[in-house]
Order: C-alpha cells, then sequence, then structure tokens
C-alpha cells in the first residue's frame, strides 16, 4: 500500500488533466489568507522604515504620476484603518484592499465548511469582466490625475495631489 499517492496529484486517463486532491486545495486557502495577512502586516509597518520607498520610475521620467501611483500609501493607510485617506490616496487600492479581506472570510469559510467554492468556474464566467472593469476603472483614474496636471483638479472626487 503506497501512501505517498493519497497526496500527489492524480491524472485522468480519460481527459489526461490533473486532477487535484483535497488537500490541495486547502493548502492553497491557507496560503492566499496567509498572503494577504502577511501583505497587510507589511503595509502596517510600512511608516517606521528609516527610509522612503523608491520614488515611481514612471513619475520620476515624466513628471507625471502613473496609474498605480498612490497604491502603496492607499494600503499602507487602510492597513492602519484610515479608510478615508486609503481612498484618497487611490481608490482602486483602497477596493483591492477591501476585496483581498473579503477574499480571506471567504476562504476561511471554505476551510471551516470543508466546501471549496468553484472558482473556476466562477472567473471563466466573470473573470474577463471583472479584469475590464479593474483596468478601465484604472484607467479612467490615471486620466483624471493627470488631468490635474494639466489643467487643474476639476474631479469632484477628494484625490490627494501631488502625490
Amino acid at each position: 500500500m503506497d501512501t505517498g499517492s493519497q497526496n500527489s496529484p492524480q491524472v485522468s486517463i480519460q481527459t489526461g488533466k490533473v486532477q487535484a486532491t483535497k488537500s490541495s486545495w486547502r493548502f492553497g486557502r491557507l496560503f492566499l489568507i496567509l498572503l494577504v495577512i502577511l501583505g497587510t502586516g507589511i503595509a502596517y509597518l510600512l511608516p517606521m522604515l528609516p527610509y522612503q520607498l523608491p520614488v515611481c520610475l514612471f513619475k520620476l521620467m515624466t513628471g507625471y504620476p502613473c496609474a498605480g501611483c498612490g497604491m502603496t500609501r492607499a494600503f499602507e493607510a487602510a492597513a492602519h484603518g484610515r479608510f478615508r485617506e486609503a481612498f484618497e490616496w487611490h481608490p482602486i487600492g483602497l477596493a483591492l484592499f477591501v476585496a483581498a479581506w473579503v477574499g480571506v472570510f471567504l476562504w476561511a469559510y471554505e476551510l471551516l465548511t470543508n466546501k471549496p467554492f468553484n472558482w473556476d468556474g466562477w472567473l471563466k464566467r466573470y473573470g474577463a469582466l471583472l479584469a475590464w472593469l479593474i483596468f478601465l476603472t484604472l484607467i479612467g483614474f490615471w486620466l483624471l490625475r493627470l488631468s490635474y496636471y494639466r489643467f487643474g483638479q476639476w474631479s469632484p472626487l477628494p484625490l490627494k495631489f501631488p502625490l
């Protein structure tokens, strides 16, 4: 009796695809939970660093902020519970921070109930739409930010400028 084969991926003879075992999805969820907790901890500790993070290379070369400028500071502010300030640094940064923590609660629920959600099916159905929505929103906020540097702030959003 081979006990090592219980935790290894199994290959389906009919389809040739690798099927994950029950323990592999648990490991993946635990890894994602740990990653979000670790990332939040790092964001929490960023203000205590004795040096500043490197300046954005795009902003250094062009003088204009990139599409992601302010995202790190948004995560930092959100990790400290300053959600309004996080929104002002970068609205998408706050949304991604909240989405990561919603994911933690969903993954913890999956682990506690021992019922994995069909993330592959959900991503096949909604993944492209979600990716395009995030991309277009990011570009939209970037254009608003660039318009501030060119014409002055005309955006009704209370974004922090200059970065």
